[in-house]
């Protein structure tokens, strides 16, 4: 690519961010006014145009048919539903070939750079990743670069459904839960064998097979995956595995039995400062994590249709081995277990349906605790164990009242227990949460939704009762030791549709969250730590709004081998106000944007199909400036460079070639932090080939 070529793609990436600024309060209007405006004289014209591009585009897009096929919650389709609702279909992941879940993510409006969807706070699990609805892990652990803690090559399709907007997902999953569907097994056998290489000594391989002997569906793969790092002493290795046998016991019952195991060797560095990446990029730095890790899954589901309804029953066993170490402690040797049991059965109804059941998580982290330095695991160390009980009721009924208008109600009841053995006490929480919603069809292709839902978040037991030793030992106020539970007030109102050639999906959200839970950095004085010494504490520090808009607009122009694609996500997230808590706080955040949260985020996609058996695509990924601090400095302003990526793709009979140019503006520095005056980055691989081959048989 040429400099000139670079420049424009760069600057046109600004227009539209700077577009983009216009739009952010009228998109919502301005899209279902330019769309209903189109004559009705042409609509069989433009529904034929619609169906020639859908077959062409499919590859291509977040928002065509084939993505959402067979994407349902509770029986209904999911895009009918009052929610925030995405789904990357199984061709366009087989096409983006990710190991970084951002690397379709991005596409995605509502995703940060920051662990959650919506709202970038690294501290707290508010997204909660699922494998066919069930919590991949502990559901207050979860964020969305855990996708890959399953099998990333068993994956039917990915669902994304923001905020706390159903009752049939945790009330904690403020910014919402993203649900990987296995695949199924094909009526015919299907084989696959697949290699890949590239920079940073990158090296995959695949082997698998599906299909249906008598009444038995099957599916199995295996793969491996090597890849270092831009950094010295970075790698990410990772064998995986899955099975699925499919029992039809008859047309109307099935029993679904799935195993899976995961090994990865994982070693990430720290952040980097300004002058360390001008001198050597590549330069090791401090540790950030280390991981060696072995998890095996294994569910077993029993699925019923009857006459007037349909009964679904799932138990899930994981267990976790994990020896590693981290920037936050030494090393530890942790061995985590789980049990996840779903009952949900659905009644349906002339114009309505009723969906009730029941959720427990129930999770224990046995953990050895090593000396900081210890990295044999030698020496003296501590042991912990930590347990989680959820118990989740949950019931949701939908209701036509009329043509093309539905309500969605539901409730959603958890009982949260969190223990450990190094404390006296365990801590409890109960909570009711209301979900709200209605739909209209404004015609066949047009549909507004509008939802109101609460949310709960139950602070950690270290928040609890580690921050309550310490307060106690400076002679804090006893009444601060035991800190309130989040809750979140979410309101969301949408518009999806398409007209001709035109598919559009945009929604504005509010979520107001009380008594969020931030931890601060204090200063004491005792003569026993020779003096002045620093130390952190977790407050209720008052009020967070988090709000924005989302929106995808993808136009495949008739007659012509190419589709458009843009997601842009505007946010606005901020302290509403901020309490202190503790005695000898400076800071006020009152007013204050939270920390990496750009105003504006830009993913923009041009695809070409010269010939049926070839796609080029070219995507533009951009966010805005925004802090790198919570105080809001000017001095902590940090744009992230623009991101191009070029993926081509080639079908040639059963074989399927590709080459993906990835970053090849050559971005390295990621996520800012900014702290004592100065900047701090996550880096992420610079510019970044690879190709491979599959045949299929």
């Amino acid at each position: 690519m040429t400099i000139k070529t670079h420049t424009l793609l760069c600057a046109s990436v600004r227009r539209a961010y700077r577009f983009s600024t216009c739009i952010q309060t009228s998109l919502t209007l301005g899209l279902s006014s330019a769309f209903l405006l189109f004559s009705a004289s042409t609509a069989a014209e433009e529904e034929s145009s619609l169906n020639d591009s859908v077959a062409r585009i499919e590859r291509i897009t977040v928002l065509g048919d084939t993505n959402t096929e067979g994407a349902t919650l509770g029986g209904i389709d999911l895009k009918k539903l009052p929610l925030n609702s995405f789904v990357v279909g199984r061709s366009e992941l087989e096409r983006i070939r990710f190991v970084d879940p951002n690397e379709f993510l991005d596409r995605i409006p509502g995703e940060t750079q920051v662990r959650n969807l919506r709202i970038p706070d690294g501290g707290k699990g508010y997204t909660v990743p699922l494998v066919d609805g069930i919590p991949l892990e502990n559901p207050y652990e979860g964020a969305t670069q855990r996708l890959d803690r399953t099998n990333t090559f068993d994956i039917e399709r990915v669902e994304v459904i923001k905020g706390p907007t159903s009752a049939l997902f945790a009330n904690n999953a403020f910014g919402g839960v993203i649900n990987v569907v296995t695949r199924d097994a094909p009526k015919e056998t299907e084989t696959l064998v697949s290699l890949e290489a590239g920079d940073f000594n990158r090296l995959r391989a695949r082997f698998s097979t599906a299909g249906t002997a008598n009444s038995v569906g099957y599916f199995f793969d295996v793969n491996t995956r090597h890849l270092d790092g831009l950094r010295e002493l970075v790698k990410d290795d990772r064998k995986q595995t899955s099975g699925k046998l499919i029992f039809n016991l008859n047309d109307y019952a099935k029993i679904t039995a799935r195993a899976e195991y995961l090994e990865e060797d994982e070693n990430e560095r720290g952040d980097l400062t300004a002058q360390e990446l001008r001198e050597d990029p590549t330069q090791a730095g401090s540790l950030s994590s280390s991981t060696d890790l072995e998890q095996t899954t294994f569910s077993l589901s029993y699925d019923h249709l009857m006459e007037s309804g349909e009964l679904n029953t799932t138990l899930v066993r994981r267990e976790k081995d994990t020896i590693g170490a981290s920037r936050f402690s030494g090393p530890q040797d942790e061995n985590d277990l789980s049990y996840n049991v779903r009952v949900q059965y659905r009644h349906d109804f002339n114009t309505a349906n009723i969906i009730g059941g029941y959720e427990l998580y129930d999770g224990e982290q046995d953990v050895r605790q090593f000396g900081r330095n210890d990295f044999d695991l030698e020496g003296d160390f501590d042991t912990f164990l930590n347990e989680l009980q959820i118990n989740a009721y949950f019931v949701q009924v939908q209701n036509e009242f009329a043509d093309g208008f539905e309500v969605t109600a539901g409730l959603r009841h958890e009982d949260i227990e969190r223990s450990n053995t190094d404390f006296d006490e365990d801590a409890r929480f109960s909570d009711t949460s209301i979900k709200f919603g209605i739909t209209y069809e404004v015609s066949s292709n047009i549909l507004v939704w509008g939802s109101i839902s609460e949310g709960f978040y139950a602070p950690d037991l270290d928040d609890l009762f580690i921050d309550a030793q310490l307060r106690n030992f400076l002679g804090l106020d006893a009444t601060t030791n035991l800190l309130e539970p989040e809750e979140a007030l979410n309101i969301e109102f949408g518009l999806r549709g398409s007209v001709g050639a035109w598919r559009f999906d945009t929604s504005a959200y509010h979520n107001k969250i009380d008594n969020y839970l931030v931890t601060q950095e204090f200063f004491g004085f005792d003569e026993s730590f020779g003096g002045e010494f620093e130390y952190e504490l977790t407050t209720n520090a008052g009020g967070v709004t988090v709000k924005g808009i989302e929106s995808v607009v993808e136009y495949a122009p008739q007659g012509l081998p190419v589709s458009f694609g843009v997601t842009h996500t505007y946010t606005r997230n901020k302290y509403d106000s901020f309490v202190q808590s503790t005695p000898g706080a400076d800071d006020d955040l009152s007013g204050n944007i939270l920390r990496r949260s750009p105003d504006h985020h830009v993913n923009a996609r041009i695809a070409w199909q010269p010939v049926d058996a070839l796609s080029i695509e070219l995507e533009a990924d951009y966010y805005s400036d925004y802090f790198a601090d919570d105080e809001n400095s000017a001095e902590s302003r940090f744009t992230r460079g623009e991101r191009l990526n070029l993926r081509v793709n080639y079908y040639l009979d059963n074989w399927r070639i590709w080459a993906h140019l990835l970053n090849f503006t050559d971005t390295q520095e990621d996520r800012a932090t900014f702290s004592n005056g100065e900047f701090t980055f996550r880096t992420i691989e610079g510019r970044t080939l690879y190709a491979g081959a599959s045949y299929s048989f």
